[in-house]
C-alpha cells in the first residue's frame, strides 16, 4: 500500500472521530465554541513547533505571494470549520453532512485539471466522479 494511502486512511479516521465529537458537542454548546476552542489550542502548538524547529529558518525563505496564500488558508480554516460544524449540527447523522462536504474531492480534482499542468483525468477517475455524484445524491435526497 502506498504511503499516501496510509496517511489518507489515518486522516479519514481522525476526521471521522472529530466529526462525531463535534456532533455530540453542538447539541450542548454554541457551534462557534466547538471551532474556536480547538483552534485556540492548535494555534499555540503550531507557533511553538514553528519557532523551535528548523522551520523557523524555512519561513524566512517563503516568497511573499506564498505567504499571502498561507494567510488566506489560515483565514479559511476557522470559517470552514464553523460551516462544517453548522452542517453537522443540522442533520441527524454527521455522515450525511460529510457526504456533501466531501464533494471537495471532486471540486479539487476538476479544478486541478485547469490549475496544474501534470493533473490528469482518465476514464476511471471520470467514472469515480460520476459514482460519487450519484452516491451523494442517493444519500442526501433519499435519507
Amino acid at each position: 500500500m502506498d504511503q499516501w494511502i496510509k496517511f489518507g486512511l489515518i486522516a479519514a479516521v481522525i476526521v471521522a472521530i472529530s466529526d462525531l465529537f463535534r456532533k455530540y458537542l453542538v447539541g450542548k454548546m454554541d457551534p462557534a465554541l466547538t471551532v474556536l476552542i480547538p483552534l485556540s489550542i492548535a494555534g499555540p502548538i503550531a507557533i511553538i513547533i514553528l519557532l523551535t524547529t528548523s522551520y523557523k529558518g524555512e519561513i524566512k525563505k517563503i516568497e511573499t505571494k506564498d505567504l499571502c496564500l498561507l494567510g488566506i488558508i489560515g483565514l479559511m480554516v476557522p470559517i470552514g470549520h464553523y460551516i462544517i460544524t453548522k452542517t453537522i449540527q443540522g442533520v441527524h447523522n454527521p455522515g450525511y453532512a460529510k457526504t456533501i462536504i466531501s464533494l471537495n474531492v471532486l471540486i479539487s480534482s476538476i479544478a486541478s485539471l485547469y490549475i496544474f499542468k501534470d493533473a490528469k483525468l482518465n476514464k476511471y477517475t471520470a467514472c469515480g466522479i460520476l459514482l460519487v455524484l450519484g452516491g451523494t445524491y442517493l444519500i442526501t435526497n433519499k435519507a
